[in-house]
């Protein structure tokens, strides 16, 4: 009954909580994994067990083919509609709230901690960008198959456990720490390292599925790690500045985790600056780690389950922490989705063990009250690419890609001035090619020509040469100035460079090759173009 119960109560949480993001648009990744990717157009496991998750031609490091082969599984039914996709999400959400509930319940031993464990998982506020983002998805499908194959380890189907963990992994890399959590729950919920030695055999089938990973990842990318050009930073910070920079990171983990009054869903440079050894800050985030860590192995015995949930949130961050292997960010809030779990935890134990009825109950209805309100207002955050970064800019003024964002959105609601002045002020923060090529777009908004666009254009080749949207841009000019044949060949190269040509692109491409009067190639890229945007 109790089962049913919870259910029901997850489902309506999460119905109130996020319904309202269901009219939202397509925000951030979410364009070029959902709305113009042309793998999930049809359903072929295999294809996607092959490519990387940003397309052929990406060198990201990333490798998730269950979760593009989930969007291809809806693009049938959705197609370019966000809110059927976001609404998979929210269901996808509240299952996890539901295996968190009977997953705490084995943990704690107690049916009131599980409850409570579980409900502040479906509200925490955190959790609105890997909900409301449809690329969120690898979190949540991550996290599902994470928390069954544990739910199946403890239940002693350890082949079922193996299958799991193996599409969890599939879901999104950062799973690969199960291993290391099944191993702690061993150590101590069975009070014993030994058995964690001497059980090796009900380990095999999850060492099996890592390994299948592993090998599938390298014959897909062609690489275990992420590689340099797509480090945060381009990989120029040092051992010594990632490590403390990553006091400074965690500090603001701890902030979302306990006043998640205001998201942003990006923290890219120049937002947390790299720390350096006169930073009490990031020493500060460094000594509440090691004094967390060590406080968790004090109580090993005589609080078990606090001692657990620490642990478990360092273990589950430590893919994403920097801390080993450099990554591509320096910290965002969807990587809090699973590690966030361990914090459940810790409040379900403290709250079930006040003795005052009434006073757990008045706490209850007031976090779920205050949590409930956060997710409400947090959504409106992600409503479109104009609030997103809008936000973005007001919270984190030295958020390069916030500033670059932010101008794009100002260019397509026909605001280039306003747009402009956010170019600059990235600039006034980091020389990137993307404001570069922002910036150039406002200048032929406001002047109808080339000729301060043009030296900003040639900039942002010079630092990156494929930068495919320098080219379309580029490609605009030589049109604008009467030189098609370039033009046309600047097109082509810029679509050559898209790890998800633009429709736009595409037609823009279509339409120079017409003019040069070759309409039957012509045709074959507006056709293009419209398999993508109809």
């Amino acid at each position: 009954m109790s089962n049913a119960l919870f259910i029901v109560f997850a489902l309506l949480a999460v119905a109130i909580c996020f319904s309202n993001s269901l009219h939202n648009d397509f925000i951030l990744d979410d364009y070029q994994i959902v709305a113009v990717n042309p793998a999930i157009r049809s359903v072929s496991p295999a294809h996607f067990l092959s490519r990387p998750y940003w397309g052929q031609s990406s060198h990201s490091g990333i490798y998730r083919p269950l979760t593009l082969f989930s969007f291809a599984l809806e693009y049938p039914l959705w197609h370019r509609w966000p809110g059927g996709y976001r609404l998979v999400n929210l269901l996808l959400h509240a299952i996890n709230g539901i295996l968190v509930f009977v997953l705490a319940r084995g943990l704690l031993q107690s049916n009131a901690a599980a409850w409570a464990a579980g409900a502040l998982y479906v509200l925490h506020p955190v959790h609105t960008e890997p909900v409301i983002e449809l690329t969120g998805r690898g979190e949540l499908l991550a996290a599902m198959f994470f928390i069954a194959a544990w739910l199946l380890f403890r239940r002693k189907n350890h082949v079922l456990c193996g299958i799991a963990f193996l599409l969890s992994l599939l879901s999104k890399e950062s799973a690969i720490m199960f291993p290391a959590v099944i191993a702690l729950d061993v150590w101590i919920f069975e009070a014993s390292f030994r058995k964690v030695v001497e059980g090796w055999k009900r380990f095999a089938p999850v060492a099996v599925a890592a390994a299948v990973y592993l090998g599938l990842r390298r014959w897909a990318l062609g690489s275990m790690l992420v590689p340099e050009a797509a480090q945060y930073f381009n990989g120029q910070w040092t051992f010594f500045e990632r490590e403390l920079t990553s006091g400074r990171a965690f500090l603001k983990y701890f902030q979302l985790l306990l006043a998640p009054v205001t998201v942003t869903g990006d923290y890219d440079f120049n937002s947390i600056p790299l720390a350096h050894a006169r930073d009490w800050d990031a020493w500060l985030g460094l000594l509440l780690i090691v004094a967390s860590i060590v406080f968790a192995i004090r109580v090993v015995k005589t609080q078990p389950a606090i001692s657990f949930g620490i642990l478990f949130f360092y273990i589950a961050l430590l893919p994403v922490s920097n801390w080993i292997v450099p990554t591509s960010l320096l910290m965002a809030e969807r990587h809090l989705y699973l590690p966030s779990l361990g914090i459940c935890l810790i409040a379900a134990t403290i709250w079930a063990s006040i003795p005052a009825i009434q006073v757990r109950r008045i706490i209850a209805v007031g976090v779920m009250t205050v949590a409930g309100l956060l997710c409400i207002a947090h959504n409106y955050v992600w409503k479109d690419n104009l609030t997103f970064y809008g936000n973005l800019v007001r919270v984190l003024p030295n958020n390069i890609r916030g500033r670059q964002g932010y101008g794009v959105a100002l260019l397509e609601a026909g605001q280039p001035v306003e747009a402009r002045e956010q170019f600059e002020a990235g600039l006034r923060v980091m020389r990137t090619p993307p404001l570069l090529v922002g910036l150039a777009a406002a200048h032929m908004t406001l002047d109808g020509g080339c000729a301060k666009a043009r030296p900003l254009l040639d900039e942002a080749l010079r630092i990156q040469p494929a930068d495919n949207f320098a080219r379309w841009l580029s490609a605009d000019c030589f049109e604008r100035e009467g030189e098609l044949a370039k033009a046309e060949e600047t097109f082509r190269r810029a679509v050559a460079d898209a790890e998800f040509p633009d429709p736009k692109l595409l037609f823009d491409w279509g339409s120079s090759l017409e003019k040069l009067g070759r309409s039957d190639e012509a045709r074959d890229v507006y056709r293009r173009a419209a398999l993508l945007d109809p």
